[in-house]
């Protein structure tokens, strides 16, 4: 009995040497992309029958009769059947494709494909928020990548604390948003993120930089906009924010060292933008209505460097003399009016006041006439009831 044991064991050993013998092929298809499985086989004269599985489910058949059977993904191309190719094209891969292929040619040669699905990175945003944090992103990537946050000069760990959250869609692409809060001392240090994808076939590389100056009205300012060193950038883009509305205010393409602008107000040197030195000039024109945040912009193949500056624009010393000696003569003046309004009503007062004292004084003189008339009246009737009745003759 042990020897019938050992026997089956051998035998399956073997099993095992010949099953790892089968061909496998590792390779990644892009998410909404045309994928190639390759299986290759010795041709012969003999029909030829080709099935496909996936996951152990028939998903492509050709039968010896020329017969096929495929989900509507899935095709061969036929004329290269006869040169010992049974290479199976997946069209628009979704991530449901990935996961382990068989092609089994004359039901005998057989060809294993493991093949992985990815939507790779293809951009990254870095920006701040009101609520005093900064964010990295990306979205529509596949598998979920890797993110993680340094700073420069370096922080320790406990100063970053990154907050990392995905979300998946209907489609199994991930969005992926990364935070940091900003500290006492953000204005002194770079932060960098990198988003890393899981296969590890890419990273791409976000910074941010923050800055703040103040500006005269009338007078020229100069906002520092500095590349990092040995940065590879093809474009650089100013904005510029106010009351939460955002407008462009220049673009410099390095490929053709052309610069477009979109306002009068503001101008770059071609010639340091070429080596990293995107520094924006507002010119004279300026006013309070330009304080708000410039941000410059360095876009690479993989990479995106944003220098956010908060810009305060305030009045030139003469105008502010100007303005205080306005409001003080405006003040005086109108000081003056109240003072002359508060005499017309004082004298408005007093006029109606002593109109008032007159009228009743009037009036109580003409109620002591009227008092003194009643008495005399019934004195003059008694004195002509007391005459004799003959001397009315």
């Amino acid at each position: 009995m042990s020897k019938v044991c050992y026997g089956v064991y051998i035998l399956l050993w073997m099993l095992s040497l010949v099953e790892c013998k089968i061909p496998e092929v590792r390779l990644t298809c892009i998410f909404s992309e045309s994928c190639t499985l390759p299986c290759s086989f010795t041709p012969t004269d003999a029909l030829v029958s080709i099935q496909w599985y996936h996951q152990e489910s028939l998903i492509f058949s050709l039968q010896q009769g020329g017969e096929q059977l495929s989900n509507g993904n899935t095709w061969l191309q036929v004329e290269h059947i006869s040169h010992g190719n049974a290479t199976l094209f997946l069209k628009r891969v979704v991530v449901k494709n990935k996961g382990r292929y068989k092609c089994v040619v004359n039901n005998a040669s057989q060809t294993y494909v493991v093949a992985a699905v990815e939507a790779p990175i293809r951009m990254i945003s870095i920006d701040t928020h009101p609520s005093g944090v900064i964010q990295c992103s990306t979205k529509d990537v596949y598998p979920p990548p890797e993110v993680h946050w340094t700073a420069e000069p370096s922080l320790p760990s406990t100063a970053l604390q990154p907050v990392t959250r995905m979300f998946s869609d209907g489609m199994g692409l991930f969005t992926v948003e990364s935070i940091v809060k900003q500290n006492n001392n953000s204005f002194d240090h770079m932060f960098v993120c990198n988003i890393t994808s899981k296969y590890g076939t890419q990273m791409w590389t976000a910074s941010l930089q923050l800055q703040e100056m103040t500006g005269s009205e009338g007078q020229n300012l100069v906002i520092p906009c500095k590349a990092p060193k040995n940065l590879q950038f093809s474009t650089l883009v100013w904005t510029f924010t106010n009351a939460n509305k955002t407008t462009d205010v220049l673009k410099y393409d390095s490929r053709n060292h052309k610069t477009t602008s979109f306002q009068d107000y503001a101008e770059i040197k071609d010639e340091r933008a070429f080596k990293g030195d995107g520094s924006l000039t507002l010119e004279n024109s300026v006013d309070s209505d330009h304080s708000g945040i410039y941000t410059c912009v360095f876009s690479g193949e993989t990479t995106r460097h944003l220098i956010e500056t908060s810009v305060d624009i305030r009045l030139s010393r003469q105008k502010k003399e100007s303005v205080t000696y306005n409001l003080w003569m405006l003040g005086i003046v109108v000081g003056l009016l109240a003072l002359l309004a508060v005499i017309l009503l004082i004298k408005k007062y007093r006029a109606k006041s002593k109109r008032s004292q007159e009228r009743a004084q009037g009036d109580e003189e003409m109620q002591s006439m009227n008092t003194a008339k009643t008495s005399e009246e019934p004195k003059a009737e008694n004195k002509l009831m007391s005459q004799p009745s003959g001397s009315r003759n």
